[in-house]
């Protein structure tokens, strides 16, 4: 994975909207390249921590300006691109997938399944990094990313765009397969362990269940992305 160890690079990467998963600061350092990396993180979305010298020297050696930052394999989109250039319909949201491994397993479905794209939240995601490009098995550059700074807002936008909004939740009243997926579609995922969030759900325009067994108590999310996806493509190519 490549990365960042001096701040005028960072600067300029932060100044030409390179794709930054996150930017670790020495905080004992106080001038204005310092201020000015915080300042563009903070306009672009792109997460920052200042930490000990030491946390900074186990990622970018002993001897470095006080700053490391890690650059994501691949270009984010913008939702608007990923909108003007729909072609199957169908739209991924990731609300707070925190393992690498998940992520990775469900970018490669979703271009399995022709996907226009997939919005991550910036805050409380997995980081696009190496992990993610070798569990996509290549797949990540094949479909257009998204690097949402509010998921509310953007679940809105692709509304007004003609996408209805599904959400999963194993207490919904309808299973996935009674869902129409022929129209423009946007289906939500959660987080591993809590799912997708309350706010998110009240956004939906459906909740959706996966049946099975009691004696499982949930599906991991990649396979529950797998489930749904393909479903969804079947019936759009069908």
């Amino acid at each position: 994975m490549a990365a960042l160890t001096s701040f005028h690079a960072l600067i300029e990467a932060l100044r030409d909207g390179a794709p930054i998963n996150k930017v670790l600061l020495n905080r004992s350092r106080q001038d204005a390249k310092m201020a000015t990396v915080i300042e563009l993180c903070r306009r672009r979305g792109v997460i920052f921590q200042l930490v000990p010298a030491e946390a900074v020297d186990r990622k970018a050696g002993a001897r470095n300006q006080g700053v490391w930052a890690e650059i994501a394999p691949v270009s984010f989109a913008s939702l608007d691109s990923l909108l003007a250039a729909v072609k199957i319909g169908l739209v991924v949201i990731l609300d707070g997938i925190e393992d690498t491994g998940n992520l990775g397993a469900i970018v490669r479905t979703a271009a399995a399944v022709e996907a226009d794209g997939i919005l991550v939240s910036i805050r409380g995601s997995a980081p696009v990094n190496d992990t993610v490009w070798k569990t996509s098995a290549g797949t990540l550059g094949k479909v257009r990313l998204v690097q949402s700074r509010n998921l509310t807002m953007d679940i809105e936008k692709l509304k007004k765009a003609g996408f209805w909004v599904a959400a999963t939740d194993q207490r919904a009243g309808m299973n996935f397969y009674d869902f129409d997926f022929k129209g423009k579609t946007a289906v939500i995922l959660g987080n591993e362990s809590k799912g997708v969030s309350a706010l998110l759900k009240k956004n939906a325009d459906q909740l959706l269940a996966i049946p099975h067994a009691t004696a499982v108590e949930s599906l991991n999310v990649s396979a529950a992305a797998a489930i749904i996806l393909f479903e969804a493509y079947r019936q759009k190519k069908k």
